[in-house]
Parts: structure tokens; sequence; C-alpha cells
């Protein structure tokens, strides 16, 4: 004898086994982060630098002694070839004779700063105030590249912003948490005191 079709055995048979719960949904991937920015950009003290950096003062002070002798040779070689009128001359008669003597300023500079730091990391100026320069990521020292750069970039700055680019590139090492000019940022450097162990010594 057969089953009613509206038995609950019969009907729970002919409905089949009950649906399954879909799986859940895959977790969600993180995105990676991004590396921490360390150096040199950044705000904040540097990281892994044992060497103290140079104070604000040294660094100003290591400069004018730096200007003074770099203008001295400038003078002695200029003058003599376009005249000493030329060196300091803003006439527009004398514009031919200002851009030689300024172009002959830039380069003894330019060879004054690429040669001393990247053979020292120091220039005369650094040296009396017992400072020096070094890489950023590890101290290191400089390459002669990189201490062209350093001072090709002051010059160029200076040129496009008639000079007040040139103001402002020293001036950030006032305000600035590591103590930085602007032509450091771009180079990849920090002036440090210069009373630990010398880097450029085995070079």
């Amino acid at each position: 004898m057969t089953q009613s079709p509206d038995h609950p055995e019969e009907r729970e048979r002919s409905q089949g086994p009950p649906p399954q719960a879909p799986p859940p949904p895959p977790a969600a991937t993180p995105y990676p982060s991004a590396p921490p920015i360390s150096e040199p950009y950044g705000n904040a003290p540097p990281t892994g630098i044992t060497a103290d950096l140079a104070g604000r003062w040294a660094r100003l002070f290591a400069a004018i002694i730096d200007g003074i002798i770099t203008n001295i040779i400038s003078i002695a070689i200029a003058a003599p070839l376009v005249g000493g009128g030329a060196m300091f001359s803003a006439g527009t008669k004398d514009l031919g004779h200002r851009l030689a003597a300024d172009g002959i300023t830039a380069i003894i500079a330019i060879v004054y700063y690429t040669f001393q730091h990247g053979k020292w990391g120091q220039t005369i100026g650094k040296r009396a105030l017992g400072i020096r320069v070094v890489r950023s990521q590890d101290e290191g020292p400089i390459s002669y590249g990189t201490a062209a750069w350093r001072v090709v970039f002051e010059y160029l700055l200076a040129i496009i912003t008639f000079g007040i680019g040139g103001l402002l590139d020293i001036a950030w090492i006032l305000w600035d948490p590591r103590k930085q000019a602007l032509h450091d940022k771009v180079a990849k450097t920090y002036v440090v005191k210069a009373d630990g162990p010398d880097p450029y010594a085995g070079t």
C-alpha cells in the first residue's frame, strides 16, 4: 500500500535536499602600504645619522669665509681681464664685461666647492668651523658629481629668480629641522660636525 503524496516523508523526498548556504566571500586583500619616507625631504629629524648636525651659525660663518675667499680669487683673476669696474658696475655699457666677470666668478666658485667637497667634504670655511658634508643615506663621502650639483643648483636657483632664490636657499637652514639648505635637499646631503670619524679618510 503506497503512501499518499501528502504524507510528510513522501513530501520531503519529492522536494529533494535543502539548499546549501553560499560560501562566504573571500577576505579582502589589504592594499600594500607605501614605504616610509625618511630621506631627505621630510620635516622630521634625520634617522640613521650618528654624527651631530652642524649648527646654523657654524654653517653661516663657514659660508662667509668661503665667500670672501672666492670673491678675492675672482677679483684677482677677472679684474685684469675685464677691468675692476666690470666686477661691480651695473651700467648697460659694461654689460658684456659684467657678464664675463660673473661667468668667471661662477666657474671659480664651482671649482672651489666641487674639488674640496668631493675630496675632503670640507672647504676652507668648513674646516675653520669644524663641519663637513656627507651623504644623507649613510654619512658616507659625497662624489664630485654630487659636490658639483650642490653648487650648480645654488647658481641656477639664484639666476632664474634674480637672486631671491639664492638667499632663500641659504636661509632655509634657519627653520629646517634637519638644518638643510635647499641645495642639501636636492643633492641628498647633510652638513655635520667633523669631530667624529672622517668618511673621506680612505678616499
